[in-house]
């Protein structure tokens, strides 16, 4: 199923569609929520929370009811979790392809993350597991893959903690950005 966030936003003079979108992607925070209001606090104001799976927690409980739209997916830690192990949602004209990734092998490249990519028509996928940030747009498909990394337990060889802001302008190709976190 596919949720699209569209906003409308007033003008002097009447109502007018939102053009520009910012989704906040963070994974693999392993039961360990605080770090997460931490970011919402620093990104404020933005759209759309996505949580790439190993919450193992509830996300959705954690936070309450928010001004700004909020998933999660299911990761391989997350063994409790009802959330689904992949979730498809828009912003504005983005189609929006959510995984936890370990499914598709992530660990050892994104060739079959991609394809998973192209047959679900995805134009973005934000994905974890690895615990390493990446931003990688794919040259053949076009499509643009993010990786948060992790704001609890990074693996990259610096193990700063980090996340992502996914930019999606009308008209404009959807951009990404990892973001550290330092306590």
């Amino acid at each position: 199923m596919t949720q699209t966030h569209r906003c409308k936003i007033r003008i002097r003079d009447g109502w007018k569609m939102k053009t520009e979108y910012k989704c906040v992607v963070i994974s693999d925070t392993h039961g360990n929520m605080q770090p997460i209001r931490e970011v919402i606090e620093k990104e404020r104001p933005f759209d759309t929370l996505v949580h790439c799976g190993d919450v193992e927690g509830n996300l959705a409980s954690f936070l309450g009811v928010q001004e700004f739209g909020c998933l999660s997916v299911k990761g391989n830690c997350d063994y409790y979790s009802d959330d689904a192990e992949e979730r498809r949602f828009r912003l504005g004209s983005c189609r929006i392809l959510v995984t936890h990734g370990h499914r598709c092998g992530v660990q050892f490249g994104r060739e079959m993350l991609i394809r998973e990519g192209q047959k679900k028509e995805a134009d973005v996928i934000l994905y974890g597991h690895t615990h390493i940030p990446d931003v990688y747009r794919d040259k053949t498909t076009g499509i643009l893959l993010v990786n948060p990394g992790s704001l609890c337990r990074p693996r990259q060889n610096t193990h700063v903690k980090t996340y992502a802001v996914l930019t999606v302008t009308e008209g404009k190709i959807p951009q990404a950005w990892i973001r550290e976190f330092h306590v």
